[in-house]
């Protein structure tokens, strides 16, 4: 499910506290979605009385700034940070900015916290972050939740942090440190995702990420460490996977749901990446111990 669109969607600050005795490994303390054009909106992490939670706040548009370890940064449609709190940091609307939407999602627990040094030690505190991605959907499905008073209790809520963090790890696995991921590269991922299923040619993919064939494909794969071919493979080997123990589509078929022309290019891809003819590996799928299949 993508928000291609939030509007409808209340500007709302929802806070959870539990009367539970619970002891998670990571939960959510505040999920809201915010607009402001005041001067007055100023946080500062040494001013405030939480203790040991992580903030990620994401613009959907205008414009933020976040002061920290001594640089002020932009905060432009399509970027984020990640902060603990209590440090010292502070982010604003500045007075060069007439307003300031985004969301943003406070965590707690030891799991957030690993999560976020992690990240800001490979990445920084500032990311950008594609508004298609599944990270951003994902935020926005929990707000959602939220929203729809659909966070029953504490282990869901508990349960769609930790969810929430695995889509962060996800996307910035494809980042070599110390390096952020390009907007270019990141649309072009975000292309071959939702296009796996058509005969793609690079120059395509290429034309997404706003970049020539030759220049895309080197600097896909000194971000990825893989080529963009390499990735497109790899997506479409693990939806046929999926469909061959799932399914009882033919061979022909699957190869036209994941993008081949023919059942004999499918063919040969599987058998490359995944070491036996496709048709084996569904006649011996009652001895596989899983149901999927990731290719790392």
């Amino acid at each position: 499910m993508f928000f291609d669109t939030y509007e409808g969607l209340p500007y709302e600050s929802i806070g959870f506290r539990s009367n539970e005795n619970l002891e998670t490994a990571v939960d959510i303390s505040v999920i809201g979605m915010e607009k402001t054009k005041s001067e007055d909106y100023n946080w500062h992490g040494l001013e405030r009385k939480e203790k040991r939670n992580f903030v990620f706040q994401y613009t959907l548009s205008g414009e933020g700034a976040l002061t920290i370890n001594g640089k002020t940064h932009e905060l432009k449609r399509g970027q984020a940070f990640m902060v603990e709190i209590p440090s010292n940091h502070r982010y604003y609307l500045p007075s060069t900015s007439g307003e300031w939407e985004f969301l943003y999602l406070t965590l707690k627990g030891d799991v957030a916290a690993e999560c976020w040094g992690n990240i800001t030690r490979r990445h920084g505190h500032v990311l950008n972050i594609a508004r298609d991605s599944e990270l951003v959907d994902k935020f926005f499905e929990i707000y959602k939740q939220a929203i729809d008073k659909d966070l029953v209790d504490s282990y869901f809520s508990s349960s769609q942090a930790y969810s929430f963090l695995m889509e962060v790890y996800r996307y910035f696995k494809q980042v070599k440190s110390p390096e952020q991921i390009p907007e270019n590269i990141t649309g072009a991922i975000n292309y071959m995702n939702k296009n796996y299923a058509l005969p793609l040619s690079m120059e395509e993919v290429a034309d997404a990420a706003n970049m020539s064939r030759y220049y895309f494909i080197k600097r896909f794969k000194e971000v990825t460490d893989m080529t963009p071919g390499q990735y497109l493979t790899k997506k479409r080997m693990e939806k046929s996977l999926e469909l061959l123990v799932q399914t009882e589509l033919t061979m022909k078929d699957i190869a036209v749901n994941v993008g081949y022309a023919n059942d004999n290019y499918f063919n040969k891809a599987f058998r490359k990446t995944v070491g036996i003819p496709p048709g084996e590996f569904r006649k011996n799928k009652g001895r596989i111990p899983f149901d999927r299949l990731v290719i790392r």
